[in-house]
């Protein structure tokens, strides 16, 4: 949240696995670390700001750990909020824990 609203896009990619998989609403799955950064550059650059996450619930799952909440983001022209829920699923990299599938509504 606080590396997308700074403005730190291409630091994004130390959040991700190399194969993580951003799957936006009603879009193809975005795949790899630096696409997913093209990918949130692109939102950016049409004028979307002030994203907030709400944790809502972590759960271990085999050997991944699985994250839910809600989000919301302002848009052109003071456009919204824009609401909806998230999913993050985590896999144990050397480095901690990264987002390998990352899903939002």
């Amino acid at each position: 949240m606080q590396t997308f609203n700074s403005g730190r896009i291409a630091d994004l990619a130390r959040f991700y696995t190399l194969d993580a998989r951003v799957v936006p609403p009603g879009r193809s799955a975005v795949v790899g670390a630096e696409a997913i950064c093209r990918f949130f550059a692109d939102i950016r650059a049409q004028g979307f700001r002030d994203y907030v996450v709400d944790l809502g619930d972590v759960f271990a799952k085999d050997a991944s750990l699985v994250a839910s909440g809600r989000w919301a983001l302002r848009g052109l022209d003071d456009g919204g909020p824009y609401k909806g829920n998230w999913l993050n699923v985590f896999a144990r990299e050397r480095t901690g824990w990264l987002i390998a599938v990352h899903m939002w509504n």
